[in-house]
């Protein structure tokens, strides 16, 4: 069916017009079909990297908060250890 359409345009295309006239119609509702499926397209692939986006966001801000727990904790012991050193020099000094 193709080659044959092919070959009717290409062998007699004055006689044909009405098959261009067709074939240009159908390719541009095609090209409007595909057009429309881009823009649902990129709206899912926008959805997509922010997703990604957001989960690499996520787990660095959760070894950004495991970070900072643990200066927390390091913090809190050299304040004690600090607290204990002053405690025994005011017990020596007695």
């Amino acid at each position: 069916m193709f080659i044959g359409l092919v070959r009717d345009l290409v062998d007699r295309p004055l006689e044909n017009k009405k098959r261009r006239d067709e074939l240009s119609h159908n390719i541009f509702l095609m090209l409007q079909e595909c057009n429309k499926f881009r823009e649902h397209q990129a709206r899912e692939v926008l959805i997509e990297l922010l997703e990604k986006q957001l989960t690499k966001r996520k787990a660095a801000l959760k070894v950004l908060k495991d970070e900072a727990q643990k200066v927390q904790i390091l913090l809190d012991n050299k304040q004690q250890l600090m607290k204990n050193i002053v405690e025994n020099d005011v017990k020596m000094e007695e």
